[in-house]
């Protein structure tokens, strides 16, 4: 656990007291979310659930080094992967992780993110993606009429008003020459999403990408390329039109579903039912660990109150002058 020496932030919600279980992030502040569970289990059985944050072999060593640190020193402590794929689970087993077959993206919440009927389309595409190179912006800068949600995530990263001025045609991004770089709340994410016409996601290789999630279940379509790391396991092709990583391609894309788009309330459902499938299997997990079916508690699109919206909670992680550390949670 390693890492826990040099974060400052990580993730972590608690799913069940008895048996404890948490659900983390891997390879983002792993260590320190294994830190906050080990230290509430006191000793007690736990379990430790990860969501994947890449592709599952590229996580591999920080999966593996973090399943190691934890049989060294806490023993007491089972650690296991959600998968978005069925044949992951061998990869991550091969690790010594358990692995529950249910995809991070499917647990959006969709009380959060609906369509908002309501709003006028002021927008041809919305665009959430963090400033880094991967996410591949390039092939977004010439699209017309574009909202563009954005955030520096790592040291290095590109700053907000440096990339949005490579746009040929913004309409909004969340930074001002008066107030520079501004994160948005979650309604501020669906009512822009509600505005737009479709969404785009450009990476060629992710994890879970939970603003694909969002767009659908504010019923906008997307515009995306080929991809690997498990963001299709949420696609209906209906909603989704994928292109060559290419700028006219993407730009013609936008300009179809501005033109014809399908019908918000169908994408919003098509992409409950996918989840469906993945939150019983995580249900039907915890409902071994718990000794008792946990289905009941579940409302009809199997949400659990102890659900939290994309299964985290980010904490900010303060030193202590006795070289000691504390964990205060994030506002939102």
């Amino acid at each position: 656990m390693s890492d826990g020496q040099t974060s400052e932030t990580t993730t972590f919600i608690v799913l069940w007291r008895e048996p404890l279980v948490c659900v983390i992030s891997a390879g983002w502040g792993s260590g320190w979310g294994a830190r906050m569970a080990v230290q509430m289990a006191e000793g007690r059985e736990c379990h430790i659930i990860t969501r994947l944050t890449n592709r599952v072999d590229i996580v591999a060593a920080d999966l593996a080094g973090l399943n190691e640190g934890l049989k060294r020193e806490a023993p007491n402590v089972r650690l296991w992967s959600l998968v978005p794929y069925q044949s992951d689970a061998p990869v991550v087993e091969a690790l010594g992780v358990g692995a529950i077959w249910a995809t991070p993206t499917a647990f959006v919440d969709e009380r959060i993110y609906y369509p908002q009927l309501e709003q006028p389309k002021l927008y041809d595409a919305v665009h959430n993606a963090r400033t880094d190179a991967d996410k591949r912006h390039e092939l977004a800068f010439g699209v017309n009429n574009l909202a563009l949600i954005t955030y520096p995530a790592f040291a290095g990263s590109e700053p907000v008003n440096v990339l949005a001025a490579r746009y040929r045609s913004l309409s909004y991004v969340n930074w001002s020459d008066a107030t520079g770089h501004r994160f948005l709340d979650p309604p501020d994410v669906r009512r822009l999403v509600s505005q737009s016409r479709c969404g785009l996601v450009l990476s060629a290789v992710e994890g879970a990408n939970n603003a694909s999630v969002e767009y659908f279940l504010c019923g906008i379509p997307l515009v995306t390329t080929p991809s690997e790391g498990g963001r299709d396991v949420m696609y209906d092709s209906r909603h989704v039109t994928v292109v060559e990583p290419a700028a006219p391609a993407v730009e013609a894309a936008v300009a179809a579903y501005r033109a014809s788009a399908p019908d918000p309330l169908e994408i919003r459902a098509a992409a409950l039912a996918r989840a469906r499938p993945h939150r019983e299997r995580l249900i039907a997990w915890l409902s071994e660990r718990a000794g008792r079916d946990l289905i009941p508690l579940a409302d009809g699109n199997l949400w659990l109150p102890q659900f939290h919206d994309k299964l985290r909670q980010i904490w900010f992680i303060d030193a202590q002058p006795d070289g000691g550390w504390q964990a205060r949670r994030h506002a939102i």
